[in-house]
C-alpha cells in the first residue's frame, strides 16, 4: 500500500489514515494480504520520493502496488507512465481503490487521460495560488513563509473577525540582537567563517536550530533587504525550465517584477550599513589567502589594485609572463573590458614608496587637509548635497502627481514602487548633509584626527625597515589606498594619454591624496606642493 499527501497540514487531517483504511478494505475484499504500508508527505510533482523509491525497489513478481487514487501516485502525466512502466518491469501490477484500469488499449488510454487531468488540475492550482499571492501583495500584505525572517517575529495582528493574521513584523528579542551582532562583526571586517565560529562559541543556535552556523546562512542574513527595513515580494522568480526540460528553476527577479512593501518590518541595520557590508564581503573574498597560493608575493592583491577600465579588483598570476623566474603580474579578466596587465615589480614598490613617504612625514596629510579647506571642498560638497535634495523632492512631487493621474492600478504600480526608493534616497542625503554640516562646524575635531594619525605614522615609521608584509597591508588599509591600472595605450575623455597607474590615499576623508606612475609623493623638505613630477621614469 502506498499513501501520500503533499503537506504536513494534510497529514494532520487524517488523510493518510483514511487512504490506508480504504486500501485495507479493498485488499480484504479480494483476500490479498497487506505486506507493507508506505506513508509519505511529499509533492506529487516529484517522481523520486524516498518512500516510493524504497517500495518500488523491493517489488518482486506477483506483487500488487495499491494506491487510493492515481493522483496519489503522481500528478504528472509523464511521471505516471514512467512509474507504471517501472512497476510492470518488476513483474508487479498497479491497482487503484477508486478506479479500475484494465491492461488494455482502453485502460492505457484512460490511465494517460486521468494523469493528464491530474496534471491539468495541478496547473490550475498553481495559477490560482499565484493569483492569490499577487492579490495579497497588491493589497500591501507580505507573503508569508513557514517562519518569519531571522531576527523578527510576526506581530499579534487580528482581522475584523478577531482571527490572527500575519501583516507586520516586529523585532524578536532573542534573535534581533544576534543579527545586529552579525552586522557589526561584518562591518568590522570579520569573515563569514569567523562570525560563525564566534556564534558557535557562544552556543547561539542557527536559524534552523543547529549548533553550527553555515556561511551561506550568515551571508543570507547580512544581505536580506528585510534587515534594512525593506520587504520585497518576489526577489526570486520560480519558473519552468526552458526548452521543455522538466522541473522548475529559480532566477533573480527583474526590477519590474519586484514589489516593495513599505512599513512591514523595522530595520535592524541602515541601508548604508548594509551597502558597506556588501562591499566588505567582496573585499574579504578578494583578500582571502585561500584564493592565492602565494599571498605575500604581491602587495596590492585583494582589491587594492583595480582595473582602471572596468573597476574590478585585479587578480594575480603568480606565473608572471610564463618565463622561469618572472615576477607575478596583476591582470583583469572582466568581460567587455580592455583587460590591462602589469608586472608587480612596476607597481608594488612605487606604491609602497609613496606610503612610506607619508609614514616618514605625516605633515603631508595635514597640508592636504588645509588645501582642501582652502579650496572650499567641504562647502562645495554641502552645496552639492543641497542640490540633490531639491532634485529628489521634485521627483517625489512629480511621481505623486503621476500616480494621482493614473486610474489603472497596474500602471500605477511602478510609480508606487518608486516612492519608497526616493524616500530612502532623501534620508541618505539628509544623513550625509548632517555629517558634512558637522564637519564644517567642528573643524577642530578633524585636526585632532590628523594629529592622532600623525602620531600613529610616527610610531610606525620608527620601525619602517622591519615592517612585515602584514604591517604594510595594514598601512594600506589605514590610508585607504586604491590603485587604478590602465593599459599603456589608454587615454582619458579628452584624448590625453593616461598614466600607467594612478593611486589615491584617503586616510581622513575629504579630497584624496593622488599619486601615480608619473607623480610621486614628496616630504616636508620639498616644495609646498604635495606632488612633483617624477624624473627619468618611463611610461611602461
Amino acid at each position: 500500500i502506498y499513501t501520500r499527501v503533499s503537506s504536513t497540514g494534510q497529514e494532520g487531517n487524517s488523510s493518510l489514515t483514511t487512504q490506508e483504511e480504504a486500501c485495507r478494505r479493498w485488499s480484504h475484499e479480494r483476500d490479498l494480504p497487506v505486506v507493507s504500508v508506505a506513508r509519505e508527505v511529499w509533492s506529487g510533482t516529484d517522481r523520486h520520493r524516498p518512500e516510493l523509491d524504497a517500495l518500488l525497489n523491493d517489488l518482486v513478481p506477483g506483487d500488487v502496488v495499491l494506491v487510493y487514487a492515481l493522483d496519489r501516485l503522481s500528478r504528472s502525466q509523464v511521471d505516471t507512465a514512467i512509474l507504471i512502466d517501472r512497476i510492470e518491469a518488476a513483474g508487479a501490477s498497479l491497482a487503484l481503490v477508486t478506479e479500475d484500469f484494465e491492461k488494455s488499449a482502453t485502460g492505457v488510454f484512460l490511465r494517460n487521460a486521468k494523469a493528464f487531468a491530474a496534471e491539468l488540475e495541478r496547473e490550475k492550482i498553481a495559477e490560482r495560488t499565484a493569483r492569490g499571492k499577487r492579490a495579497r501583495v497588491e493589497s500591501g500584505k507580505p507573503l508569508v513563509g513557514k517562519k518569519p525572517p531571522y531576527g523578527y517575529r510576526w506581530r499579534d495582528d487580528r482581522d475584523e473577525h478577531g482571527k490572527p493574521v500575519k501583516l507586520r513584523l516586529e523585532l524578536d528579542a532573542a534573535t534581533a540582537p544576534v543579527v545586529r551582532r552579525i552586522v557589526d562583526m561584518a562591518l568590522a571586517g570579520q569573515s563569514l567563517r569567523r562570525i560563525g565560529k564566534a556564534l558557535e562559541a557562544d552556543a547561539i543556535p542557527s536559524p534552523d536550530g543547529n549548533s553550527r552556523w553555515n556561511v551561506t546562512t550568515i551571508r543570507r542574513i547580512l544581505l536580506s533587504p528585510t534587515v534594512s527595513g525593506t520587504v520585497i515580494a518576489w526577489r526570486e522568480i520560480h519558473e519552468r525550465k526552458p526548452n521543455g526540460a522538466k522541473g522548475y528553476r529559480e532566477r533573480p527577479a527583474r526590477d519590474d517584477e519586484r514589489m516593495l512593501l513599505p512599513g512591514i518590518a523595522p530595520a535592524i541595520a541602515t541601508p548604508e550599513e548594509q551597502a558597506a557590508v556588501r562591499v566588505q564581503l567582496d573585499i574579504n573574498a578578494a583578500r582571502a589567502i585561500r584564493n592565492n597560493p602565494h599571498p605575500e608575493a604581491t602587495l596590492l592583491r585583494g582589491g587594492f589594485a583595480r582595473c582602471g577600465h572596468c573597476g574590478r579588483a585585479m587578480k594575480v598570476n603568480n606565473a608572471g609572463s610564463g618565463r622561469p623566474g618572472s615576477p607575478p603580474r596583476y591582470y583583469c579578466d572582466g568581460p567587455d573590458c580592455a583587460r590591462p596587465t602589469i608586472s608587480a615589480n612596476l607597481i608594488d614598490s612605487p606604491v609602497w614608496e609613496s606610503i612610506a613617504t607619508v609614514l616618514q612625514d605625516p605633515s603631508i596629510i595635514e597640508r592636504e587637509v588645509d588645501r582642501h579647506r582652502a579650496d572650499g571642498g567641504l562647502d562645495r560638497d554641502l552645496a552639492a548635497i543641497e542640490r540633490q535634495l531639491v532634485t529628489v523632492a521634485e521627483k517625489q512631487t512629480r511621481t505623486a502627481r503621476a500616480i494621482a493621474a493614473v486610474a489603472d492600478d497596474d500602471a500605477a504600480a511602478p510609480l508606487l514602487a518608486e516612492l519608497p526608493k526616493l524616500a530612502e534616497r532623501k534620508k541618505a542625503l539628509r544623513r550625509e548633509r548632517e555629517d558634512l554640516t558637522r564637519r564644517v562646524a567642528d573643524r577642530e575635531v578633524e585636526r585632532v584626527r590628523v594629529r592622532s594619525l600623525a602620531a600613529w605614522c610616527q610610531h610606525v615609521s620608527a620601525n619602517l625597515p622591519t615592517l612585515t608584509y602584514a604591517d604594510r597591508r595594514n598601512a594600506l588599509e589605514a590610508f585607504g589606498v586604491q590603485v587604478r591600472v590602465w593599459r599603456p595605450d589608454a587615454t582619458d575623455e579628452n584624448g590625453a594619454p593616461r598614466d600607467r597607474w594612478s593611486g589615491t590615499m584617503q586616510p581622513i576623508g575629504g579630497d584624496a591624496i593622488v599619486f601615480s606612475s608619473t607623480r610621486r609623493m614628496t616630504g616636508a623638505s620639498s616644495s609646498p606642493a604635495a606632488f612633483s613630477p617624477s624624473r627619468n621614469r618611463r611610461r611602461r
